[in-house]
């Protein structure tokens, strides 16, 4: 076989490997994933001596469990009267009041992709419960839509504001996650079917247009990651940061999927070097020889 051809093949089996990969990670929900089982073996032991025995090993506040009755939205006051705008006041009327110390707060395992969020089954007996019974769903569609949020009775208008600025931002970071995504892999597949026409026609220029292809795809893939660890650190730091951001005990971070997509961008930009840099090596090898053999004359 050709060097020429030999450079091909062997970008065209990287770029396959990658647009297995991208695939991969495109239809995988383990993004990213959070796991609170020490922050609650630390509140469960921090606990352990205030709560009756019953109420131990329970990390969701009574308050806040679903098949509990509460007063309606409409009847719950501020502590200093309507119309105040103090954290306390919407804090108790969304019934957070008893989120403020960080073990109040329902957390639960998940994981996500582009797609859905979804909960780990068999590490808390409480979301295990609720899927069980059809009270909670076990995974949940990520939107891709801007949805105009309920809007709350006395809750102050600056935070409602702000939640939703925050909201389409968020909305933007993962459009253009998907939107580059799926460009990438367009334009990776027209790459290989170009790598692939190579070989029986026009292969130096075909070469080097699948090599520009591969190039560009790196450059979409790049983008869209970035844009992806934009969206999870944006989201981490929204406010109010008692609902959104997570404590500092809980394990959270990247997994396998986006391992996926990483190596997806590795495999391409080397398939895409390939063909780029061969032309110009062996241009610059024949014009060597061509002077050895002047030289010689």
């Amino acid at each position: 076989m050709e060097p020429r051809a030999l450079v091909t093949a062997l970008s065209l089996g990287l770029s396959l490997c990658s647009l297995g990969l991208l695939v991969t990670a495109i239809f995988t929900d383990h993004w990213y994933e959070t796991d609170p089982r020490r922050h609650k073996e630390s509140c469960e032991r921090s606990r352990a001596g205030a709560d009756p025995p019953d109420q131990k090993n329970r990390l969701m506040p009574l308050s806040h469990l679903p098949l509990r009755d509460s007063p309606p939205l409409g009847r719950r006051l501020f502590p200093g009267g309507p119309g105040r705008g103090d954290p306390e006041s919407w804090r108790s009327l969304l019934g957070l009041g008893g989120l403020d110390a960080e073990c109040g707060r329902p957390l639960f395992a998940t994981y996500s992709g582009l797609w859905r969020k979804c909960y780990f089954l068999g590490i808390d007996r409480d979301i295990d419960t609720l899927i069980l019974k059809g009270i909670a769903q076990r995974c949940t569609a990520i939107k891709y839509h801007f949805s105009q949020p309920i809007r709350l009775r006395n809750i102050p208008f600056n935070l409602t504001k702000t939640i939703q600025q925050d909201e389409w931002h968020l909305l933007h970071l993962r459009r253009i996650t998907a939107g580059f995504l799926g460009m990438a892999v367009a334009v990776l597949l027209c790459g290989c079917i170009v790598a692939t026409v190579s070989f029986f026609w026009e292969e130096s220029l075909t070469q080097h247009v699948a090599g520009l292809l591969f190039l560009m795809t790196g450059i979409f893939c790049t983008i869209s990651l970035c844009t992806y660890a934009a969206s999870i650190s944006y989201d981490l730091n929204r406010l109010p940061k008692l609902i959104y951001s997570l404590p500092h005990d809980v394990e959270h971070g990247y997994s396998w999927s986006i391992f996926c997509a990483w190596c997806s961008l590795g495999f391409i930009v080397a398939a895409g070097g390939l063909c780029i840099a061969y032309p110009f090596i062996s241009r610059t090898k024949i014009a060597h020889l061509k002077s050895g053999r002047d030289s010689t004359v």
